[in-house]
């Protein structure tokens, strides 16, 4: 039977070149698309580590450069917010908050065996119960560390991995420069700041001390409010910070706001991606269906005879469905050659599940397709007639 199929469509390799193409470019989109999906699913479906409800963020900017002024209305602003009543933790943070369009990084090494890359926080103590993170090793920052001999810093647990991998990395010192040294002292367990759809990068949170560096200004504040603070709140506070920084430009967000505007930069166009795959399926399904009863309009005499020699109707419908899944097999052997080398190559530094994920998704719906666009036109081949067939004949 298979021999017979290969041999049918040989004979009609012209047509079945262009059959076989249409399928190879279509399994190209879907496995792009596919490809795009899964690694955005995979990211989402996995924990932030950290509690973003609830959690203000504070932007402040001075209208002057002075340093001293302004590091004393800081200072007042922050002692200020601690003390209302809704407020339960606030800590002045570098100003790429969780879900800010912000990013800040420094290359990090230990010793002469690795350097690595790494998202870099600058927070104080109480920036851990703003966020509740799960330290799972170690401790997280304290006013013990005034008197440190290294900078302290505490990494997520994709900095140790990438870094240290199974080794243990409390108390290991940590290099940025010729002079800039960090010791570990703690390792939390997930922190995904840049968006849920995000993938999970190397963090490190730096300490901000305001005793040790003077000159330090920060303009950005995490706020943690009780639950069930509202507007009213808000519109409070905004007027006595204003009041203690005058001419100062303020301006408070959500943390659930940001996120869902950091969500929709990647929602929009995977919708969009979605939208323009299954428009393409759609064409090609419509393509498949009028090619498929274009051919077997033009083989009535080939199925009359063969049901004249007695081939039951079950026989023909097989054979045609059977040519479909052939020529679908050949489009997507060589889609397969091509995709199957991004796992290989590891393009775009994805993980390698997410390629095979989406190879086996395209696949799947490939060959679903064109099973599909075969079963109408070849039950109308299976139900010719063979005198009706040999008399057009």
């Amino acid at each position: 039977m298979i021999r017979h199929l290969f041999k049918l469509i040989w004979n009609r390799k012209k047509s079945n070149f262009l059959l076989i193409t249409e399928i190879f470019f279509c399994f190209l989109v879907l496995f792009g698309v596919l490809s795009f999906i899964v690694y955005n699913v995979r990211n989402y479906s996995k924990p932030l580590g950290f509690k973003h409800d609830n959690v203000w963020l504070l932007t402040m900017r001075p209208p002057t450069d002075s340093t001293a002024q302004n590091r004393q209305i800081m200072e007042q602003v922050i002692q200020r917010v601690r003390t209302f009543p809704q407020v339960e933790h606030a800590s002045f943070t570098s100003s790429n908050a969780p879900f800010a369009f912000s990013q800040m990084n420094n290359h990090f090494s230990f010793g002469n065996a690795k350097s690595i890359d790494a998202d870099v926080y600058e927070v104080q103590d109480e920036y851990k119960d703003v966020m509740q993170l799960n330290v799972i090793k170690g401790r997280w920052f304290s006013t013990n560390d005034n008197a440190a001999g290294h900078e302290p810093i505490v990494i997520n647990k994709a900095f140790q991995q990438h870094m240290f991998g199974s080794e243990e990395a409390l108390g290991k010192i940590i290099q940025v420069d010729d002079t800039t040294k960090f010791q570990v002292v703690g390792v939390t367990d997930y922190f995904r700041a840049g968006s849920e759809f995000a993938a999970e990068d190397p963090a490190v949170f730096t300490r901000i001390n305001l005793q040790k560096n003077l000159n330090y200004i920060s303009n950005e504040m995490l706020i943690r409010v009780k639950p069930g603070t509202g507007i009213d709140f808000e519109e409070k506070m905004m007027k006595e910070i204003a009041g203690i920084g005058k001419d100062w430009a303020l301006e408070v967000a959500t943390l659930e706001k940001m996120r869902q505007n950091k969500a929709k930069v990647t929602l929009v166009p995977m919708i969009a991606l979605g939208l323009v795959c299954g428009f393409l399926i759609l064409n090609v399904a419509l393509g498949l269906f009028g090619v498929l009863w274009y051919n077997i309009s033009r083989r009535n005499g080939e199925i009359g005879l063969r049901r004249a020699l007695g081939a039951p109707s079950g026989q023909i419908y097989r054979q045609f469905i059977g040519e479909v899944l052939v020529l679908a097999t050949f489009g997507l052997l060589f889609g397969v050659l091509f995709a199957v080398q991004f796992p290989l190559l590891q393009v775009f530094q994805v993980e390698s599940e997410v390629y095979f994920t989406a190879l086996a998704g395209a696949v799947v719906l490939i060959y679903l397709l064109t099973t599909i666009c075969a079963l109408y036109p070849s039950r109308q081949a299976a139900a010719i007639h063979p005198a009706v067939a040999l008399h057009e004949e």
